[in-house]
């Protein structure tokens, strides 16, 4: 029979006691590549938290839709070094209320990629970057380990 100590230990390794993601990269995703097909390159929350929960996500046989609110779209976006708020705009929140929102525009992926590289002490693995950026991280970071 195992100890203790050594289950910690194997669990540890393993990352059985990791938290699972709250899905705040794929709401970045989203919102990025959202933020870049409209023809001003930039969107308010409600925009896109519109776009985010109108679209159907196919999982095996069935057909689901996401849930975010506008709260958390506008603590994941201002918190992501991909985005800069670059205003507000007064408009009718979903349940009817004028509210002011703020205007988000996308930060080019080079230049946040080579932010998070120049750090000491990595921030972000290649496994945490968003989809969108793990081409430039791959190839700034082979250019970092080539020099």
């Amino acid at each position: 029979m195992r100890g203790v100590t050594e289950t910690i230990k194997s669990e540890q390794v393993r990352g059985d006691n990791m938290a699972r993601g709250s899905g705040s990269k794929r709401c970045v995703e989203l919102s990025y590549n959202y933020i870049m097909t409209t023809d001003k390159k930039k969107a308010t929350t409600i925009e896109i938290m519109d776009y985010i929960n109108n679209r159907k996500v196919t999982t095996g046989c069935r057909v689901t839709k996401e849930t975010w609110s506008i709260h958390q779209i506008s603590q994941i976006l201002k918190k992501s070094s991909y985005f800069r708020s670059t205003g507000k705009e007064m408009l009718r929140t979903p349940s009817g209320i004028l509210s002011p929102c703020n205007v988000y525009a996308c930060v080019p992926v080079g230049q946040v990629v080579q932010r998070l590289l120049s750090y000491k002490h990595r921030l972000h693995t290649y496994k945490a970057v968003p989809k969108f950026a793990k081409e430039e991280y791959a190839r700034q970071e082979a250019l970092l380990h080539e020099n």
